[in-house]
């Protein structure tokens, strides 16, 4: 015994002293492994880091060192490079910058941080260029920067002074279309023009002498084409745009004074327009749905798809290329996303309790048999009541008092949080998958059974397909299923399957950005009560109590569902710029709208000449002019400025009328304001001329013009000759007063000259 003794001592000694040992080796780990784990978590990432990349370097063997060195590495590069970027977002690109740099400096091969620097300086430069087109906008040459801040934006639609400053410029422009086709400052130059059927090749060079501009022809375009157009203070490009519009004919920027003009056909387009080559680089949707658009709305010439780099590219005008490119930017959008935030919470509660006497319920016996009794007495008992073939007798010889109740409470509390993207459906499965099988049997001499698992899921099963609105509303589909396992069903050939039940909930709600909805009322309610007892003494009233055992079980179960959306990334709403805008014409997408400014109302009234013949006054010598300059002194101009002119009458008529017929005589009140009426005495020879408007016939009539009068601004007589025989007759204006109805002031009308009409 001594002996054995001193061996189990031994072996105590040497597991203690191999404890210590271990705890030593435990306890003296690397000191710079722990003393860079401590400098990392209090932010001094450089100096923890080499910490334990010289404890890798003292104990290479050691995979717990490496491992935490490649883990700890990754977190540390994460966590700034989210710094650095949400810098950068910001607008702060010196921090930004230099969290980058201190990436690159613990790792110098990090691909993000270098590209992120590169980010930086393309940010700088794109800051540069956007500061020159806010010089360009304070000049009020907004075409010039809205030019600069696209050329930005293509190469980085997030630019936020960039966006910013489009904004600005998007309000401020009437025409964001316009590229730089135009010309310079001559071709912005107000005229005042009237041609009448004059020759087309006489208005250009009208113009060219007035502007200074140079024009060149095409060798199909019919210069002997009459003309006609009366305007007034306009810029020389919108009058050229309308002429170039109405007679079938295009124009092409030869340099910065000189326009090439050529018909307006297909085959001439070919020849002249210039074509511009562009690839567009889809970052959301998917290209095939981008150029089906831009091939329907724009009708472009050549596309070319890559479906493998998601992106086209595109040879058509520059018009058409500026329309696609806002096309893109208002459809190439990100999808919103949607983080769901759920608590699913499974209250169940269950109370069972057992009470009352358990009395002995069942005799066994048996006749069968060679059973002698245990006693003589049992056995002459047995033949004193009459049993003598009874060879077996038992019976329960104790009676049993149940008072045992069982309460018992479960909450089952889970809260994912899921994101999703919009339209898409998010499922979520908290639970078990439980098998069950499926036994094949395969007929022969030797019977082969084979079973097959089939797993069903059990527990809680959540759909939600979210749909995103404008206004900040999420629209969900929820599907809610629960279910559990009630018991096994046994089948053929030992086969169980597992009896389940469910309950179900499908419902569609709309809840604003961080509004919660509860969905309750999920209730598995089980209610079970069985009683046992004495036959006969069960259903006596008093005794059912007494002599009865009763079990009752009740069960109740509730899911209550909680969802919560919350926001992440939604449409951004365009504003009335981004929605609306000039497309161009059914023949050629983005090409310039054609308009001329207002005209003041009766500004160009065309007047007669001295000779009675319905022309231009102050052109009869020549038939056009352009009054580009003001006209001397001593010629009446009738492009004045009406607010500086008092109103004239104009008297137009006919300079032959053959006898016995008729003929009109037109008057109107030119360059009066709205609030002048005039009284106008017209006077004529009535031995000569009948007046056809019911009045008196004396030779003169008084009428009364104005905007607030019956007549307006002007009318129109009829006249018939009654004189038998040929000579001239005159109609003139008497006399033609003024008044402004407002303040009561007179006001000078200036008369016309009188009309001799020649009869013949």
């Amino acid at each position: 015994m001594k002996i054995w003794r001193c061996v189990v001592i031994g072996l105590l000694i040497v597991m203690v002293a191999g404890c210590a040992i271990n705890n030593k080796t435990f306890l003296n780990r690397n000191e710079n492994f722990i003393e860079g784990q401590k400098l990392i978590e209090q932010g001094q990432f450089e100096i923890g880091l080499e910490k334990i990349q010289l404890a890798a370097r003292e104990q290479p063997e050691d995979k717990e060192i490496r491992a935490v060195v490649m883990r700890l590495s990754d977190e540390i590069a994460m966590k700034l490079m989210f710094f650095a970027e949400n810098n950068r977002f910001s607008g702060d690109l010196a921090s930004a910058e230099k969290g980058y740099q201190r990436i690159l400096n613990m790792f110098p091969a990090n691909e993000r941080a270098k590209e992120g620097l590169e980010l930086i300086r393309l940010d700088r430069r794109h800051i540069a260029i956007v500061e020159t087109a806010k010089q360009h906008l304070t000049r009020n040459n907004v075409a010039e920067a809205e030019t600069i801040v696209r050329a930005v934006l293509q190469e980085n639609p997030q630019q936020m002074q960039a966006r910013q400053l489009i904004e600005q410029i998007n309000a401020m422009m009437t025409r964001p279309e316009v590229t730089d086709l135009a010309l310079e400052s001559a071709f912005k130059k107000n005229v005042s023009m009237e041609f009448k059927d004059t020759d087309l090749r006489s208005v250009f060079e009208i113009m060219s002498r007035t502007a200074g501009i140079n024009f060149v022809f095409d060798k199909d375009i019919r210069q002997e084409t009459k003309v006609s157009i009366f305007v007034r203070k306009n810029t020389i490009e919108d009058i050229l745009k309308l002429l170039l519009t109405t007679n079938q004919l295009a124009y092409k920027v030869l340099n910065n004074n000189t326009l090439l003009i050529y018909p307006n056909t297909p085959a001439k387009l070919k020849d002249y327009q210039e074509l511009v080559v562009k690839s567009f680089q889809i970052a959301h949707t998917d290209v095939k749905q981008m150029v089906a658009m831009v091939r329907g709305i724009v009708k472009a010439k050549d596309i070319y798809v890559n479906e493998q780099l998601n992106l086209f590219v595109m040879r058509d005008t520059l018009e058409a290329i500026r329309l696609t490119e806002r096309l893109v930017t208002l459809n190439d959008l990100a999808e919103p996303e949607v983080i769901l935030d759920v608590a699913i919470l499974e209250i169940s509660r269950s109370d069972s309790f057992l009470l009352g006497p358990n009395f002995p319920q069942s005799l066994q016996y048996s006749w069968a048999g060679a059973v002698v009794p245990p006693t003589a007495v049992t056995g002459a008992l047995i033949s004193q009541f009459g049993f003598e073939g009874l060879k077996s007798f038992g019976m329960t010889n104790q009676a049993q008092i149940d008072f045992m109740q069982n309460l018992s409470t479960g909450d089952i509390l889970a809260n994912p949080r899921i994101r999703v993207s919009n339209r898409e459906k998010a499922k979520i499965h908290i639970g078990e998958k439980r098998p069950f099988f499926t036994a094949n049997v395969q007929p022969g001499i030797n019977s082969v059974v084979t079973s097959t698992p089939t797993f069903v899921d059990l527990g809680v099963k959540l759909d939600v397909e979210p749909r995103i609105g404008l206004n900040n509303d999420v629209t969900m589909k929820v599907t809610l299923e629960v279910s559990t396992r009630i018991s096994d069903i046994g089948g053929p050939s030992g086969a169980i399957a597992p009896l389940i039940g469910t309950r179900n909930a499908e419902t569609i709600l709309t809840l604003k950005d961080g509004e919660t909805q509860v969905l309750a009322g999920l209730v598995d309610n089980r209610d079970t009560k069985s009683i046992k007892g004495l036959a006969g003494l069960l259903n006596i009233p008093g005794l059912d109590r007494l002599t009865s055992n009763q079990k009752v079980e009740r069960a109740k179960s509730e899911i209550v569902l909680l969802i919560t959306p919350r926001i992440v990334r939604n449409l951004p709403r365009p504003t009335n710029m981004e929605n609306e805008y000039h497309f161009g014409t059914a023949s050629e997408a983005g090409k310039l709208p054609v308009k001329i400014q207002r005209t003041a109302t009766q500004s160009l009234a065309i007047a007669p000449a001295a000779s009675g013949a319905g022309s231009m006054r102050g052109a009869a010598a020549n038939p056009f002019a352009a009054a580009a300059e003001q006209p001397p002194a001593d010629v009446p101009n009738p492009f004045a400025n009406a607010a500086n002119v008092p109103p004239s009458l104009t008297l137009q008529g006919p300079g032959n009328v053959g006898l016995d017929k008729e003929f009109s005589v037109n008057l109107r009140l030119v360059g009066a304001k709205p609030t002048v009426n005039s009284d106008v005495q017209l006077s004529y020879e009535s031995s000569a001329l009948e007046l056809l408007d019911g009045g008196p016939k004396s030779g003169s009539r008084t009428l009364k013009l104005g905007q607030d009068q019956v007549l307006g601004m002007a009318t129109q007589l009829r006249f018939k000759v009654i004189t038998t025989s040929p000579g001239s007759t005159e109609i003139s204006v008497q006399n033609a007063t003024g008044e402004n109805i407002e303040t009561g002031e007179s006001v000078e009308v200036t008369l016309p000259t009188p009309i001799t009409v020649t009869i013949k």
